[in-house]
């Protein structure tokens, strides 16, 4: 059940009453991307349905979400799966120029930002996705696969993928850290 004083908690930056995650600062940046760290062996039939509707069902795949209550509420859903946070414009162009395909398999280059979004390049693309400039939908619909191809990160995980991020883990809302572990994964 929401916490009367729900408005004033996220304006502190806190929402204790939705599991602890720090809502105020994932709502500032309209995409999320989001990272399935573990597998199925043990899923609980609605989370496996969660993964399945964000279209994440196999481990070291990333996806662009949009920022939504929703996606949230799915995300929270899957934490024991899932990390996820902010992206930064640098990382999301890596991702795109190394792990970004499109239907087809196309080349994934410059010129594509040109033809569909007149873009420069694709670091200019990647940040007009990250301020809201242009929407992950979008990108979708220009032909770009929703899901992004991982490797497991280089040096291996930093801490346990059995616990939060908060309780010193890799799961879960990470914020800003989520740059760190996928750029060790591309």
């Amino acid at each position: 059940m929401l916490d009367a004083n729900l408005g004033a908690d996220l304006q502190c930056g806190y929402a204790a009453g939705l599991g602890g995650i720090r809502l105020a600062e994932s709502a500032k940046q309209p995409v999320i991307l989001a990272v399935r760290i573990r597998g199925t062996a043990t899923d609980n039939p609605d989370v496996r349905k969660t993964m399945e509707t964000l279209k994440m069902e196999s481990t070291f795949r990333a996806r662009l979400l949009e920022n939504s209550p929703s996606t949230l509420g799915m995300l929270r859903a899957a934490k024991n799966l899932v990390a996820w946070g902010q992206v930064n414009p640098e990382v999301l162009e890596n991702l795109l120029r190394k792990r970004g395909e499109r239907e087809g398999n196309k080349e994934f280059d410059d010129e594509f930002a040109k033809v569909f979004f007149r873009k420069e390049n694709i670091a200019e693309l990647a940040r007009s996705v990250v301020a809201g400039e242009i929407g992950v939908k979008d990108l979708w619909l220009a032909g770009v696969k929703p899901r992004f191809r991982l490797h497991p990160p280089r040096g291996g995980f930093k801490r346990s993928t059995r616990r939060a991020a908060t309780d010193g883990g890799e799961l879960g809302y990470r914020g800003e850290d989520i740059n760190r572990l996928v750029r060790r994964m591309i």
